[in-house]
């Protein structure tokens, strides 16, 4: 049977491309999208305004630096953003009709024999494009789990302290690898000034730290975990910060932003983890598993839970 007559006006040839051609092409398409992050990484360092709006998607993303970036500026609302095959290996499928957003996608290649990681320009989709199972809402917390939440999953220990400086609400000490809280403040000041020091002690690495060089970071990460759970965020201000970074160069301000997505992200997965550990959110093995990474071994931190008592 020949199925020319059939097939000949089905759809346009695809184009061919010589080895050499088409390299070509994929290296304008990568260069291209570069541009594009560069261009946005401009934007969001504008003004406060555009800080804080990226923050408040930063909040909610898990994507890389980049294709936070690429996505915010294709839906502001992307939340969980997935290539095709990621979100059917998750038991979910692509809506019928849905167009992709354009993201730098990694990919596993066999480059003389041995695999190489790599990435290429693809399409991922927002979990509000897939259909499923329904996914049940995220879960509420009150200020006070999330305090106990925090300091148990502290990077370092944290003590109340009677001799911080006027005006000062946290301090991480470099020297002490500690974190000393001023007591009786309101619930979510107390949270916010944390995670703020949670971040310079990440940043803590080595003998190079220099808690100036990481106040901005930590800023904006104690932001993103107060907007992530819906606390009051109406006192923090991103004038300075844009003041800083806004006219830096673009491996700066990379660096800064950088900087934000990796402590913050950080410190709301492992908040998130030590939550679902508290209050049995997962399922058996994914519990098991939570608790042995959200709880290290007994004596390796100090947990003062007497921090929020003046709060009820």
């Amino acid at each position: 049977m020949d199925l020319n007559k059939y097939l000949n006006n089905a759809a346009p040839s695809e184009p061919q491309y010589s080895k050499e051609d088409y390299a070509a092409m994929k290296k304008t398409e990568r260069e291209a999208v570069w541009a594009q992050v560069d261009a946005r990484m401009g934007e969001v360092l504008a003004d406060a305004p555009a800080l804080q709006e990226f923050l408040n998607f930063m909040s909610q993303s898990r994507n890389s630096l980049p294709n936070q970036l690429l996505l915010s500026s294709q839906n502001a609302d992307i939340t969980d953003a997935r290539t095709f095959r990621q979100w059917k290996d998750a038991g979910r499928h692509i809506r019928t009709g849905e167009e992709g957003y354009t993201a730098i996608v990694g990919q596993v290649y066999e480059n003389n024999g041995r695999k190489v990681s790599g990435y290429n320009i693809g399409k991922v989709f927002d979990i509000t494009q897939t259909r499923g199972r329904p996914v049940p809402p995220p879960a509420e917390y009150q200020v006070n789990e999330l305090i106990a939440a925090t300091i148990e999953s502290s990077p370092v220990p944290i003590q109340i302290s009677d001799s911080l400086p006027d005006g000062i609400q946290a301090q991480y000490v470099p020297k002490n690898r500690t974190i000393y809280v001023r007591n009786g403040m309101d619930a979510g000041t107390t949270l916010c000034a944390i995670v703020r020091e949670c971040a310079q002690a990440d940043f803590h690495k080595d003998y190079t730290y220099n808690r100036q060089a990481y106040a901005a970071p930590s800023y904006c990460a104690a932001y993103m975990v107060a907007h992530r759970y819906g606390l009051d965020t109406a006192a923090f201000n991103f004038d300075r910060v844009v003041a800083l970074y806004g006219n830096l160069g673009k491996e700066q301000q990379r660096g800064f932003l950088s900087d934000v997505n990796t402590v913050g992200g950080g410190l709301l997965r492992s908040l998130s983890r030590t939550l679902a550990v508290q209050n049995r959110e997962l399922p058996a093995a994914e519990y098991a598993a939570a608790c042995k990474e959200a709880f290290p071994p007994a004596g390796t931190r100090l947990i003062v839970f007497r921090l929020f008592s003046n709060d009820g």
